[in-house]
């Protein structure tokens, strides 16, 4: 995924905060998406044991035999707004948040450093 997207070089680009954001825009969407695809079939066979009462080789068997092996993706369009969405927001607001608070940092750094430039007695 990391090769995938534009590379993001100079710190001093008027787009860089932006880029920034939108690689990890697309980063945290597919790791959403990747979430809710690969535990999807999980989620199937949970429900179905609490619905059954069945173990899980039991109804993983049962499973097979109804639906074959399509049973992994049932409710796979249900399960993508109910987890990668929420998985998405969440990756990106905090990648948002570690980077805006990142750069505020660094600017208060600054603004110190020139404040003790301006008055040598702090």
């Amino acid at each position: 995924m990391e090769q995938r997207l534009p590379q993001i070089e100079d710190p001093s680009s008027p787009t860089y905060d932006r880029d920034r954001l939108l690689r990890s825009a697309a980063k945290s969407a597919t790791a959403g998406v990747a979430g809710a695809a690969l535990t999807n079939p999980l989620d199937v066979i949970r429900n179905e044991m609490f619905k059954t009462n069945e173990s899980l080789v039991t109804t993983i068997r049962r499973l097979v035999n109804e639906t074959g092996y399509g049973f992994a993706t049932r409710g796979m369009a249900k399960n993508l707004v109910a987890v990668a969405i929420p998985v998405g927001c969440t990756i990106f607001f905090t990648d948002a948040l570690i980077q805006f608070t990142s750069k505020r940092t660094q600017n208060d750094n600054t603004y110190s450093q020139q404040r003790r430039r301006q008055d040598p007695r702090q």
